[in-house]
Formats: C-alpha cells, sequence, structure tokens
C-alpha cells in the first residue's frame, strides 16, 4: 500500500515544472532581493542625510555661500550614491534571474 503511494509521491517530485511556473518562481524570488535591497538602499539614504543634517547644524556660524556650495556637492554626491546603489540592485536582480534561469 505505501509503496505505491510512494512511487506517486517520487514521480511528481521528480517531475520538473512548466517553463512559465520556473520563469515566475525565478521572477518573484528575484524581485523579493531586488525589494530587499532597494529598501536596504533607501536605509543608506536616510543616514547619509541625517549625518548631513548634524553636519549643518555643527557650522552654522560659517559663511553662508560657502555652506550652500558644499550643500549642492554634498546633494550631488549624495545623488550620485543613490544612482549607484539603484544600479547595483538593478544589477544584481539581472544576475539572480540570469542564475536561476540557468540552474533550470
Amino acid at each position: 500500500m505505501l509503496r505505491p503511494l510512494f512511487l506517486l509521491l517520487l514521480t511528481l517530485v521528480a517531475t520538473p515544472p512548466a517553463h512559465s511556473e520556473e520563469s515566475g518562481l525565478c521572477n518573484s524570488v528575484c524581485a523579493t532581493g531586488q525589494g530587499r535591497c532597494q529598501k536596504n538602499a533607501r536605509s543608506m539614504d536616510h543616514v547619509e542625510r541625517d549625518g548631513w543634517k548634524y553636519q549643518q547644524d555643527v557650522r552654522m556660524g560659517s559663511d553662508a555661500s560657502a555652506e550652500m556650495e558644499r550643500l549642492a556637492a554634498w546633494q550631488a554626491e549624495a545623488d550620485k550614491r543613490r544612482s549607484e546603489r539603484d544600479a547595483d540592485c538593478e544589477t544584481t536582480y539581472g544576475r539572480c534571474l540570469s542564475d536561476c534561469r540557468r540552474l533550470r
């Protein structure tokens, strides 16, 4: 009685899923990883912004034009780092899809 059930289960487990199901699984798993990556990137944005606010409070007595130049330079660097982090998340997502599909 158990032997036929065991063989049936073994057959179901050994049967590869359909191509579309695999693709959907890869997309789902990789999208979850991408979401985590983007969440971490936004956390880094907040850490940098909070650090800048602290530095701004310390420099309140300095020359206003010099402070504005520092602010503009910092903002440009922060934007560049944010873009790099976003690009890293996209690259990681693409690599995940490629690796997942290759394992099929």
